[in-house]
């Protein structure tokens, strides 16, 4: 067992509770690529990165690959690794390397293998752990087998620090899967932005639109965030936000060029580089209540299965009289359709008779064929309803995050100005021609909160659900992963609207997509009632394992 060097040996609570700290002479592995495209021989490589404020001298140091354990297969001459420099030890093929060491690294797909950085002292460790179960205890930086292992990659991904010497001694925190790797050269920095409370007011005669800007994450990027405001679809405005430390936020205001009394839609959209959920990246609203006698949007299939087609549902309450509308994407591609005077749901599509045949259970009259057809992007788009003079009526934003090939997205509160909007639960998929979907009856259970499928497999598909049963018929939450090192995981709810009872899953994944490694995982859970009364605040834990 060796000893863990300066700053590598630190309480599970200071973890949580602190940033990385790079000391000097800090040398980490900053990225690997252990499962090289093809045959491995000569193409595999190790990233080091010298994260302090001094130079080091890396002459004795050692690099080990770990299988069933970890054995010694380079040995640095004398050579100084510059503070905030790169050096690459890689196979005879790589040609960016400085030096070309043969090298046989273990591809994960089993159990837990590593690769170990040990300093010319002989104590100072660094250690990569990926893939589990850690069938053969290899040690982790405490020289306690290892508990926490970044993803097994896809060949011919690396496996890369969140930001050049990001370091909190937890593989799972610390690394994730890079499809570009960049030998060499520094890592792409993964920071998640979000915009947030979005309010408009009139001030003295003028409209004014607001909204904060938030870096939700705990590394701040180097790079600079697009922030786009658009008014019925037109783009009104156009900043850069400037790179946002670690949980900082930025308000933003604009006056909006409207001089009547009719409602209008405002959007913003938030274009930040590898952001890991750009879900959180859009806001609408209103600046007036929605006209309940005017359709809106209530289910939308933009991914359908092979050889069926995209389609469009509307609900209308009561329309008193045929009339015109239109259909407006992101790019500024729209189609128009009519709908006749009434109440019920109306669905879009280029081909009506198509559609029966694939959705028979949907009465006739409800399909309406359309003028042209823009197609949905799969990679996320805004969906923006017009009437026939121009004037926004309803919108709804979604991203690649809810791509479920089959399945829609449907709307999850028709009445009110605020909706939200989730994957069908119907066996089929989808609902079109009648009612939304509904969450599982909840359960009986004391208090507000209750996790539900804990322990979970999500490899076999299970979820963590989290019931709750709050006073008020109306509330806003947020709810977060943590993992046990106080690292951000998943974002399942950000002041998302909810009715009294209901659900939220998470299935096991992180914001990048990836299952997480088993261990203990906790719930922080904050609802504010629309009234305005006080928030609830909890925490749950639940438990990952495979």
């Amino acid at each position: 067992m060796r000893p863990a060097g300066p700053g590598k040996c630190l309480p599970l609570l200071a973890l949580a509770l602190l940033l990385p700290a790079f000391g000097p002479g800090q040398v980490v592995i900053n990225e690997v690529c252990y499962d090289p495209a093809g045959a491995d021989g000569g193409k595999e490589w190790i990233e080091l990165y010298n994260a302090g404020d001094t130079d080091v001298n890396l002459q004795g140091a050692r690099l080990l690959s770990g299988g069933a354990e970890f054995r010694e297969f380079f040995t640095f001459p004398h050579y100084v690794l510059r503070a905030r420099r790169f050096v690459l030890v890689g196979g005879e093929q790589v040609s960016q390397a400085v030096f070309h060491v043969p090298m046989t690294l273990q591809n994960g797909g089993a159990e837990t293998d590593g690769v170990r950085y040990l300093g010319p002292d002989g104590f100072y460790t660094d250690t990569l752990l990926y893939d589990s179960p850690n069938s053969n205890n290899l040690p982790d930086d405490t020289g306690a087998a290892g508990t926490d292992f970044a993803p097994d990659v896809a060949e011919g991904n690396s496996l890369a620090r969140r930001m050049d010497g990001y370091d909190t001694n937890n593989c799972a925190a610390d690394f994730c899967e890079e499809a570009e790797p960049t030998p060499g050269l520094t890592n792409r920095v993964r920071a998640d932005y979000a915009l947030l409370h979005p309010q408009a007011w009139r001030d003295e005669g003028s409209w004014r639109f607001g909204l904060w800007v938030k870096n939700l994450s705990d590394i701040g990027p180097a790079l600079c965030a697009g922030l786009s405001v658009c008014l019925d679809g037109l783009k009104i405005a156009e900043n850069t936000v400037s790179d946002l430390a670690a949980g900082d936020s930025l308000r933003m205001l604009y006056t909006l060029p409207v001089s009547d009394d009719l409602n209008h839609r405002v959007t913003a959209f938030l274009d930040l580089e590898n952001d890991p959920d750009p879900s959180n990246n859009s806001v609408a609203l209103d600046l007036f209540p929605q006209n309940l006698s005017q359709p809106r949007l209530n289910e939308l299939m933009f991914a359908p299965e092979t050889g069926k087609q995209e389609w469009i549902e509307l609900w209308v309450e009561s329309l008193p009289t045929r009339g015109d509308f239109s259909i407006r994407d992101a790019n500024g591609n729209d189609f128009s359709f009519s709908l006749p005077g009434g109440a019920g749901y109306f669905v879009l599509c280029a081909a009506p008779e198509q559609f029966l045949l694939h959705y028979p259970g949907c009465p006739a009259d409800a399909v309406v064929g359309t003028s042209g057809w823009a197609a949905l992007n799969n990679d996320g788009d805004s969906i923006l309803l017009l009437n026939a003079e121009g004037d926004s009526l309803d919108w709804m934003g979604y991203s690649s995050a809810n791509l479920r090939a089959g399945v829609s997205l449907e709307r999850q509160q028709n009445s009110g100005q605020q909706a939200f909007w989730r994957l069908s639960l119907d066996p089929s998929g989808s609902t079109p021609g009648r009612a939304n979907s509904q969450s599982a009856q909840v359960p009986d259970f004391q208090g507000h909160i209750s996790v539900q499928g804990s322990p979970c497999n999500p490899r076999e598909g299970q979820k963590i659900s989290l019931f709750h049963k709050l006073e008020s018929p109306q509330n806003y939450v947020n709810c977060k992963v943590y993992d046990i090192s106080g690292g951000l995981v998943r974002v399942l709810a950000d002041n998302t609207p909810v009715p009294a009872e209901g659900k939220i899953d998470w299935d096991g994944r992180d914001t990048a997509g990836k299952i997480v490694p088993r261990g203990r995982y906790f719930f922080a859970w904050e609802s504010r009632p629309s009234e305005g009364q006080k928030a609830l605040r909890e925490q749950v834990t639940a438990v990952i394992f495979y």
